[in-house]
């Protein structure tokens, strides 16, 4: 796949995808940091506000044994908050705190404090603060809390005679993220959910792109290998049509045994198509029979030897206790014929298969090895798919469809075997083939 292909429908949106989760963080982050400085003035406010409750009852008390002094009766206030000039307005609160004050009653920043670390605990609020209790000139009368000198300044709250409390509070990033935790787990949530369906849709790209490369190099391999097959014949029945290889018998029965061959090849292959494509569907029907396996693979031999193209030497060994084994000669013997085929494809000029055949423990290995090209480990764990062919087997533009190994496996596991592979690139491969013996 193109790189330029791939950026546009990965690496673009998945760069979206981060630069909308980081914006909406963003703000969330912003949002939750005001929150919680509001929630930090209100349990100030409600803090001095409790505190001169507090100082206001003991008033009363001294109310019901005092007649002399008179209050308004349930004496109540409201309080806002000017957020353009910073301050506490209500002239019911500026009364109530005179009233105090001339009472004896004075201001406890000590009991603001305690009140104000209860309020922050119950909106699971945890920040280093500090208390300042400062006069009309801004000097500090006392403190209370963490050593702090910079910060978010809450609301300034007066008291009386322009002596006013406020706070500087130490806001870490944590307190704000533990704050938006339910938001962090939701966005990451989305986050891996976008993934998930990006990395599905690139799967089924690359899918589509590799059954249409598939489907495209099937049909040239396909095309190109029944072409030569189909030129021969169609030249072999023109001579027999015409009359021409009648005057010579000899010459008219290699090229009709020529045809003949062709003819196999293209049920061959033709076979190894509809057996492959069957595969997923459904078991393979087989025709078992007593097949005589070292004269099977003796005319797979022969045939091989014909061959003219390279050097080939073949070594057998056996080590059966009857000959005969219970198989279908036609398909155990494609099987077995497709493993020397590719053994004498993908090797040198010059190519040693080694066939060993031995029973144990009521099983047949029929083992093919060769010290061609071998094949990586990565590619291993794929050439049994069909149409898979190995990255070195593709290099090497060797003709073929990706079938041989897929049909193998397939015909072996129908005889309830199984095929192992074990190769190391450059030095050569080898095939063990395990049948039971019933």
């Amino acid at each position: 796949m193109k790189f330029s292909l791939f950026n546009i429908i990965f690496i673009v949106p998945l760069a979206c995808l981060f630069a909308l989760q980081g914006i909406w963080l963003y703000y969330s982050y912003q949002n939750e940091n005001i929150k919680i400085q509001d929630s930090l003035n209100n349990a100030l406010l409600k803090s001095a506000t409790e505190e001169m409750n507090n100082r206001f009852s003991l008033v009363e008390k001294r109310k019901d044994t005092n007649q002399d002094i008179q209050y308004p009766p349930d004496l109540t206030y409201k309080y806002s908050f000017d957020e353009s000039k910073g301050d506490l307005i209500s002239q019911q609160y500026d009364f109530i705190q005179q009233i105090l004050y001339y009472e004896g009653f004075f201001f406890n920043l000590t009991e603001v404090d305690s009140i104000f670390g209860i309020h922050l605990q119950k909106d699971n609020i945890h920040v280093q603060y500090r208390l300042n209790y400062t006069d009309s000139l801004g000097n500090i009368i006392e403190s209370k809390g963490a050593n702090i000198d910079k910060g978010f300044n809450t609301i300034i709250i007066p008291i009386v005679n322009g002596t006013k409390v406020g706070a500087i509070i130490k806001i870490s990033p944590p307190v704000i993220l533990q704050n938006m935790l339910k938001i962090l787990v939701v966005s990451i949530l989305i986050f891996f959910f976008i993934i998930a369906c990006l990395v599905y849709q690139i799967k089924i790209y690359l899918a589509q792109n590799r059954l249409y490369q598939l489907r495209r190099n099937l049909a040239i391999t396909l095309g190109h290998d029944m072409k030569t097959p189909l030129a021969t014949i169609h030249s072999v029945l023109a001579q027999l049509n015409n009359g021409s290889l009648d005057v010579n018998p000899e010459m008219k029965s290699k090229f009709t045994t020529i045809a003949i061959e062709q003819i196999a090849n293209l049920k061959t292959i033709i076979d190894k198509l509809l057996t492959v494509a069957y595969s997923n569907q459904k078991r393979l029907t087989l025709n078992k029979q007593e097949v005589d396996l070292p004269q099977m693979i003796h005319s797979l031999i022969d045939k091989f030897m014909v061959r003219k193209e390279k050097s080939i030497e073949f070594s057998e060994k056996y080590n059966l206790k009857d000959n005969l084994i219970y198989a279908d000669p036609f398909y155990l013997g494609n099987a077995i014929s497709n493993l020397i085929d590719n053994a004498i494809k993908y090797s040198g000029n010059v190519v040693k298969i080694d066939i060993n055949c031995t029973e144990k423990d009521n099983q047949i290995y029929i083992c093919v090895k060769d010290d061609g090209f071998g094949i990586s480990k990565k590619d291993q764990q794929k050439i049994y798919e069909p149409f898979e062919r190995g990255t070195g087997i593709k290099q090497t533009r060797m003709n073929g469809y990706g079938l041989g190994l897929s049909y193998v496996k397939y015909v072996i596991e129908a005889h309830d075997g199984s095929i192992a592979l074990t190769s190391v690139e450059g030095i050569g491969s080898e095939f063990v083939i395990t049948i039971p013996i019933n």
